[in-house]
């Protein structure tokens, strides 16, 4: 049976716990950063408000699909997101690859167990583990034997991997808990659904070991980070963190490592190169935070010493087409003359045509072409490059 504790959940409002969910990996590494974080403003951005949009597309066309809104309450709903700035045909059809999933993996549980559990946008206590703790799971699939957790990550700039994931970790642990008197739950899957990167990653853990790592990790990392002790320690989860601008000790990491990164090349050994770059991300991400800090902060009125606020560079823009059209029509000149037309992109016209009649039409003209090279961990599961050219030579 799927579940929903209400008809929706408003994702924009979303209360968030001093210790995250989604932060875990960052507090649970660096204790003192959800504190220092606090003397930050809490800022959105385009990519946070995207995302959020749509899960909530995701939510409710999920709840459509299973019958748990009817077609004149899920148009109510689904008006005043299509209106977003935020919202285009593309993110519909994106989500509905998580939805595909859920519902794929929904259906599996109830041919195993007849009452499986499909729990939406549902609300995850922590407090057994972490001060004030919750959070929202996107879907919960519930069965004798296996929970599955499943996490919907929208943004297609950075892969997100589940193994060994903390935050969909805690979210399995909270709902391991809450459910275990009533299912014989030994196997916990944790997944991550990519749509725009066509990627779906699972890992799986047994209960046992996922308390384990609640009783032995999360609870005493989670007392040290709620009352900001414990070491700042640099690492790859700095990256959302609030306070890294001004964070002392990924500053020292970084100026530690550019000494080696910005001498001559031909002076390191391949070892130290190589560990030179391997870190250069965090230090790219380091300084470009600094520098947006510091402009926001120039806005809000904050001088800097040395430096000031000017307009910037600026292209012209045509404020009203449909006036400028007319002018041009009025003195005589044909529409073909300053208009250009061009095909539509590639999701609205799979939506146009349907995927199959799609295929038929216009699968001759569309070609995939070959992804730059890019350095990636052995662990990273695509083929390397000179094989994965070859199976492409080879299939054509």
């Amino acid at each position: 049976m799927a579940k929903s504790e209400k008809t929706t959940v408003n994702h924009a409002e979303r209360a968030h716990a001093l210790l995250s969910a989604s932060g875990a990996s960052r507090w649970i590494n660096c204790t003192p950063s959800p504190r220092l974080e606090e003397s930050f403003p809490q800022s959105s951005s385009f990519f946070a408000e995207e995302g959020t949009l749509a899960h909530e597309f995701a939510e409710i066309n999920l709840k459509h699909q299973l019958a748990l809104l009817t077609d004149k309450q899920y148009e109510v709903l689904a008006g005043p997101f299509r209106s977003s700035p935020h919202y285009s045909e593309d993110m519909e059809e994106e989500v509905q690859k998580h939805i595909d999933y859920v519902i794929q993996q929904y259906t599996e549980a109830k041919r195993l167990t007849p009452d499986a559990v499909l729990l939406i946008e549902d609300k995850i206590d922590l407090t057994a583990f972490i001060e004030d703790g919750f959070g929202t799971s996107d879907d919960t699939i519930i069965a004798d034997g296996t929970l599955e957790v499943i996490d919907l990550k929208y943004g297609k700039g950075l892969r997100v991997s589940a193994e060994d994931n903390s935050q969909l970790k805690l979210y399995g642990l909270g709902a391991l808990y809450a459910n275990e008197l009533a299912y014989d739950i030994h196997t916990v899957r944790l997944t991550i659904v990519q749509p725009r990167l066509d990627a779906i990653s699972s890992w799986e853990v047994s209960a046992e070991d996922l308390k384990k790592w609640g009783e032995e990790v999360v609870r005493p990392k989670a007392l040290e980070a709620y009352a900001g002790e414990g070491k700042q320690a640099p690492g790859e989860w700095c990256q959302f963190c609030k306070a890294k601008p001004k964070c002392r000790a990924l500053s020292e990491y970084s100026l530690e490592v550019a000494k080696k990164e910005f001498r001559d090349p031909q002076l390191l050994s391949d070892k130290e190169v190589l560990e030179a770059f391997e870190k250069s991300g965090l230090i790219t991400n380091w300084l470009a935070s600094v520098g947006s800090y510091i402009f926001d902060e120039a806005l809000a009125g904050k001088k800097w010493e040395g430096y000031k606020l000017v307009e910037g560079r600026s292209n012209r823009v045509i404020s009203n087409p449909d006036l400028a059209e007319q002018a041009l029509i009025d003195a005589g000149f044909e529409k073909d003359q300053f208009t250009n037309t061009k095909l539509k992109g590639l999701g609205d016209l799979e939506k146009l045509l349907k995927k199959d009649r799609f295929s038929t039409l216009l699968g001759a003209y569309v070609t995939k072409p070959e992804g730059k090279p890019t350095l990636a961990p052995e662990s990273d599961k695509r083929d390397e490059y000179g094989i994965a050219q070859a199976v492409r030579d080879f299939e054509d």
